[in-house]
């Protein structure tokens, strides 16, 4: 019997690594439901800021706006990166999905996700 035991713990942990290791994948190229991820972002440099700096309504800081789409991943700067392509305020009717992760990622629309925002107010 100790060789179906050790085939049996074999396969759970076989099947806890697999499960690790897609969960693991998911804060790369997690799919999203809203159109926009919202970033901090610096107004003069156009570096990424933490969220915080945003929050806590900083002169310097503002919220910047990346078009998500189905069709191909959006690339989200880490913090201390350039972040361009998007726009300052969010297009009427739109949803953003803050939160992101700071050391960057990438997302798509669609899949699973936080459910997004809508207004271009609020963290």
């Amino acid at each position: 019997m100790s060789v179906r035991r050790r085939a049996s713990r074999a396969v759970s942990i076989g099947v806890v690594a697999a499960l690790a290791a897609s969960l693991t994948g998911c804060g790369q190229g997690a799919g999203v439901n809203a159109d926009y991820a919202k970033i901090c972002r610096d107004n003069s440099t156009q570096k990424r800021l933490p969220d915080d700096d945003c929050n806590n309504h900083g002169g310097h800081a503002g919220w910047y706006y990346l078009p998500v789409s189905s069709s191909r991943s959006t690339r989200v700067p880490a913090v201390g990166e350039r972040a361009s392509g998007g726009t300052t305020s969010l297009p009427s009717g739109k949803t953003a999905k803050s939160g992101l992760s700071s050391r960057g990622s990438s997302v798509s629309k669609g899949g699973f996700g936080g459910s997004g925002e809508h207004g271009g107010f609020g963290g």
